[in-house]
């Protein structure tokens, strides 16, 4: 089953597929292949440098990379009023006897 490609991965396909084609057009490369990370970090934009930073603060502080993730506001499951709450008192006082 195919995997969903989120937007942040959408964009870095678009980014990939314009440098490409300016190679294309270009009839030839734009960034010496042997400079490697220079051509990765022009196609992607900075991201690559960035998660590289990233990947050598943690590997020097021992942590692991984490991605953020959305923060939600959590509701109640049961919004319960007095009578309830002590209705369910009263049920367990009844099985506790």
């Amino acid at each position: 089953m195919p995997k969903v490609v989120k937007s942040a991965g959408r964009e870095m396909i678009l980014k990939v597929k314009e440098f490409c084609e300016a190679e294309y057009k270009n009839r030839g490369d734009l960034i010496p292949i042997n400079n490697v990370r220079k051509r990765v970090s022009a196609m992607t934009e900075k991201t690559v440098t960035r998660v590289t930073k990233e990947g050598t603060t943690a590997a020097s502080t021992s942590k692991v990379i984490v991605t953020p993730g959305k923060s939600r506001l959590h509701t109640k499951k049961f919004d319960l009023d007095g009578f309830d709450l002590c209705a369910i008192r009263q049920k367990f006082k009844v099985f506790m006897l």
